[in-house]
């Protein structure tokens, strides 16, 4: 299958660099794919499927955008299948891997952090289609002034650009530049939350709550903010999403060393029926399975104290004598 897939891309790129490719042909192809309405993907619940078909889906779409740089919505749907394709497949199941393979698990994460600032790029792409001059606003002094530029319309673009770039600081902690960027990437976030609160079943509050959660207070850092983000994320996806339980989980009862509250996060998010919300089922199958290693693997996470075992011990011996 993959060999097909190979010859068949060859073959396309090709027929797009050696023919008189009709502009209109490749225009509506554009239209096609920047669809945001699709859920050929996000309705999947076969993961490998998914994982298996992307890299493919990446370079078709990249290979259009070059045929139609001028689409934003196209840089838009291109940045997105970048940022799930390195989180949901690289830099989730690089958290799995046990110690002794650690410089695996710095690769992959060194990839995945490659691939997310690409999404990001392309996304930030799309916003500066849209409003000219708004990446050199964003990338020197005037942030603020950027934002400014954008409107209800735009949050698509700010959240997948944010989304992307804020995971690509996650997963190279080492990249002390990058790090420095976070309250600019969350800065689009935040306006996300502004001009639409509820966007994509409160998405950027799930960001939000482990953002709040993560930084210091001189920062904007707020276990208590980080929960009401957590709050509205539940609500506005009437709790038929697993990733705010399991943000809460990961950040907030990590951070607290509250086992109890880490557990029950998890349940809550397993219990969700993935089945209800179509569109959703793709994320929630990837999260019941990061749920379920969580859970298999709560002892990394909060790990039992020596002492423990000390006094267990000692009273094991103080019942023989």
């Amino acid at each position: 299958m993959r060999l097909k897939n190979f010859i068949f891309f060859v073959f396309l790129m090709f027929f797009l660099q050696s023919c008189s490719v009709s502009r209109l042909a490749v225009k509506k192809a554009g239209a096609t794919l920047s669809n945001q309405q699709s859920t050929v993907f996000t309705g999947e619940d076969d993961p490998e499927l998914v994982r298996d078909a992307l890299p493919f889906t990446m370079k078709f779409y990249e290979t259009i955008l070059e045929k139609d740089s001028m689409n934003a919505e196209l840089c838009l749907a291109t940045g997105k299948l970048f940022c799930l394709y390195a989180q949901a497949f690289i830099l989730f199941p690089s958290d799995t891997l046990p110690d002794s393979m650690a410089d695996q698990k710095k690769a992959m994460r060194k990839r995945a952090k490659k691939l997310l600032l690409r999404g990001r790029d392309y996304c930030l792409r799309g916003l500066d289609l849209r409003h000219p001059g708004f990446a050199t606003l964003l990338k020197g002094k005037s942030s603020d002034s950027a934002l400014a530029l954008t409107d209800h319309a735009d949050t698509s673009f700010l959240y997948w650009c944010s989304a992307s770039w804020m995971a690509a600081i996650i997963a190279d902690r080492s990249d002390l530049a990058l790090g420095m960027t976070i309250k600019k990437a969350a800065s689009l976030m935040l306006r996300v939350a502004e001009l639409n609160d509820q966007y994509d079943y409160g998405a950027a509050h799930e960001i939000l709550c482990a953002y709040r959660a993560s930084i210091p207070k001189s920062l904007g850092g707020s276990d208590e903010k980080a929960r009401v983000h957590f709050q509205k994320a539940v609500t506005f996806s009437s709790g038929e999403k697993l990733s705010p339980y399991i943000t809460c989980a990961t950040s907030l009862s990590v951070k607290n060393k509250n086992r109890a509250e880490f557990s029950e996060m998890l349940q809550k998010a397993l219990s969700v029926n993935i089945q209800k919300r179509p569109s959703l089922k793709l994320q929630n199958t990837i999260y019941q399975q990061r749920a379920k290693w969580l859970l298999a693997n709560i002892d990394k996470f909060f790990p039992v104290p020596d002492n423990t075992l000390s006094a267990k011990e000692e009273n094991v011996n103080g019942e023989d004598k």
